[in-house]
């Protein structure tokens, strides 16, 4: 997003909000949000590491929870994502309970 044009961001903000509206009225939208380009990696010793988000490796850009049927469901409800215009890509999983 940092390489785009103003009016080119707004566009593509303006995708988002249009696809995120539609996941709200179909009742499939949980939540979901943008993440930040730093983060610290935790290690099982508690040391703690600064990263940055590389442009040459993959990365997580954000997150959106929705409520689907199935495996294919939510296939369904990921096609025309805006992430799909700038060569980005959509990793599908369950979230599963934890028994407390």
């Amino acid at each position: 997003m940092e390489n785009m044009s103003e009016e080119d961001r707004n566009a593509h903000m303006a995708a988002w909000g249009k696809y995120m509206e539609g996941l709200a009225q179909g009742g499939n939208l949980s939540g979901g949000l943008p993440l930040d380009m730093g983060g610290r990696v935790l290690t099982n010793q508690g040391a703690s590491e600064d990263v940055v988000r590389s442009e040459a490796g993959e990365a997580v850009g954000g997150y959106l929870l929705i409520k689907a049927n199935d495996y294919a469901h939510a296939v369904e409800l990921s096609k025309g994502c805006p992430v799909f215009e700038h060569n980005g890509n959509i990793e599908i999983r369950e979230a599963l309970p934890m028994d407390m």
